[in-house]
């Protein structure tokens, strides 16, 4: 949607109304929170179930944009708000949901019962969420033989406050890092080795029990096999990489380096740890101030990223060489057929991209 849609006012960042609309709707969600002690107030906020949650959000809504609606009407209205109005509510919903000192709120799925109060660590964080990927891998992949545990393979997404400003936030490892910007430099690379595109297929948006099908269809102008082969070999360099980064990065001193970048979402930054024994010295409920002694310069990392790209790089197109070569596209690796199935809202959303 776009951000300037008239239907919406334009809120101004106004810290003190932010501040006492988000007073208001801690108490729609429970008239005696502020008769509570500060422990209690922080795991009310952290375990907030979804009837309490809505009553803030209506409450946010109403103070805010001065939208009075009913209880079964907020997801929706609050699901279709443009960015510059959803940037601010949740700023002010961060109020109602953040913990310790930065008021930090973790973005991530979790158990029933669980809240990020019950990990004093991110590092205590991390590894339960290893345990648990790791568990889920094993019963669905049959053989499968099990990776060491490394900080952060798997980006994970916050909220937080910095000098009293909202932040997006990413929570990441270095060897992740390093691999992203490894694969960001490779696909435009493989992007330009051999132009493709995705094309409507016949059944494209037909109407299937449960759905409408979703047929898209690779044109890379009859080398999809080859491009196939080069993916296939290029994802398998990212994950041996990341396993050789983490190794030596974990043999690193603790550090911290931080990103900033301004996207259409608003403020963001990204918070990039060594190794897994920084983890295991930042708490979650004091999280800047823990960051602040292990900080480094960002720029120190600038001449590693630049090897690496050139290493990738250098390797895919000796791939490539070898795969337009040696390709022989009478020999295909059978692939299960699937069928894909999308509700009438996702494919709306992915016809909008």
């Amino acid at each position: 949607m776009d951000s300037t849609d008239t239907r919406y006012p334009v809120i101004s960042i106004d810290k003190a109304k932010i501040i006492a609309v988000s007073k208001r709707a801690l108490i729609a969600a429970d008239p005696l929170y502020f008769s509570w002690s500060a422990e209690q107030q922080e795991c009310f906020r952290a375990t907030m179930d979804d009837d309490a949650r809505i009553r803030v959000q209506r409450t946010l809504l109403d103070g805010f944009l001065g939208i009075q609606c009913s209880i079964d009407q907020v997801d929706s209205i609050w699901r279709d708000l443009p960015l510059a109005q959803l940037n601010l509510l949740n700023w002010a919903s961060l109020l109602t949901s953040g913990v310790g000192e930065d008021f930090i709120y973790l973005n991530e799925y979790m158990a029933d019962g669980k809240s990020v109060l019950d990990f004093s660590t991110l590092y205590d964080y991390d590894y339960d969420d290893y345990l648990f990927q790791e568990g889920a891998k094993r019963r669905d992949i049959p053989h499968y033989e099990g990776v060491n545990y490394y900080a952060w393979h798997h980006p994970a997404w916050a909220r937080l406050l910095i000098n009293d400003q909202f932040y997006y936030a990413s929570l990441t490892s270095l060897a992740t890092h390093v691999v992203d910007e490894i694969e960001s430099a490779g696909d435009a690379l493989i992007d330009e080795l051999i132009p493709h595109e995705y094309i409507d297929g016949a059944n494209n948006g037909k109407q299937e029990e449960g759905g409408f099908l979703w047929d898209i269809k690779l044109d890379a102008n009859g080398q999809e096999g080859q491009l196939d082969e080069l993916r296939k070999r290029w994802y398998g360099y990212q994950q041996k990489r990341w396993l050789e980064l983490s190794e030596i990065f974990s043999q690193s001193p603790p550090a911290i380096y931080t990103q900033d970048k301004d996207w259409d979402s608003g403020p963001h930054r990204f918070f990039i740890f060594s190794n897994a024994e920084t983890l295991k010295q930042i708490r979650w409920r004091h999280f800047l101030s823990d960051c602040r002694p292990l900080m480094g310069e960002y720029s120190a990392l600038n001449e590693q990223l630049q090897q690496e790209v050139a290493l990738a790089i250098s390797w895919l197109k000796e791939n490539h060489q070898d795969i337009m070569k040696n390709f022989d596209p009478a020999v295909v690796k059978l692939q299960k057929k699937r069928k894909i199935i999308l509700s009438s809202q996702a494919l709306d959303y992915f016809n909008k991209q």
